[in-house]
């Protein structure tokens, strides 16, 4: 099974703004992930270079999305793994405020090319409507290949079927609050019908506002079938 991990880490900090990056470190090295997507990450001298840290502590590989320029360096989205990465790159979405950025990357599991995906949605609704539309098309263009999407999507009933199946559904576990102070699910890991859920978590730590998701997926028995031209 690929074990993976989304985690909005909330600039490295806590609920009530305390620095909480090395906590978060030995957390997602207890989560012993393959895949692990970060949002609200900084690599930039004003609040560390977070993503870097991350990964050296984990002895990972690691990939960048910048979404928006800050100090003397960026702040956006993160990809921390040990499985083989061919490629990786950003894509800006819609937005009509703040930037947001889609990070993609190729990485192989199991002699396999798998695509992971990790994005921060907008708070503001119609540019989030806008980057989903957008992400919906772009998972549409290359449907044989299995795909993973993680992020969080700042909306409740967020839904990519039957293009992608949402992991916590799939398991009947779209209740749990991924922002537990307000009883919200808001951070979410889509699958290609490739793939199979066998588990589904939340990692009850306290040192973002969020909290980890991680879910175990196995390929599906049998490959799903082409769609119709």
């Amino acid at each position: 099974m690929i074990r993976v991990v989304s985690y909005n880490i909330h600039s490295g900090r806590d609920l009530f703004w305390r620095k909480r990056l090395v906590q978060m470190a030995k957390t997602l090295i207890a989560l012993n992930a393959d895949v692990i997507c970060l949002q609200e990450v900084h690599e930039n001298s004003k609040y560390g270079y977070q993503a870097r840290y991350l990964s050296e502590q984990l002895s990972y590989s690691m990939a960048f999305s910048p979404s928006i320029a800050l100090a003397d360096g960026f702040y956006g989205n993160a990809l921390l793994t040990r499985l083989p990465c061919k490629e990786s790159g950003s894509i800006l979405l819609p937005a009509r405020r703040e930037k947001r950025t889609l990070l993609s990357a190729t990485l192989v599991w199991q002699e396999r090319e798998i695509r992971i995906w990790n994005t921060h949605c907008s708070l503001q609704a119609v540019s989030r409507t806008m980057q989903v539309r957008l992400l919906r098309t772009l998972a549409a263009e290359a449907p044989e290949t299995p795909l993973l999407l993680f992020g969080d999507f700042n909306a409740a009933n967020v839904s990519f079927s039957p293009l992608l199946f949402d992991c916590a559904r799939e398991l009947g576990r779209e209740g749990l609050p991924t922002l537990p102070t307000f009883r919200r699910r808001l951070d979410y890991i889509f699958a290609s019908p490739h793939w199979v859920v066998q588990s589904y978590a939340l990692s009850p730590v306290t040192w973002s506002d969020h909290v980890p998701v991680i879910a175990e997926l196995d390929w599906r028995a049998q490959e799903p079938a082409a769609p119709a031209k």
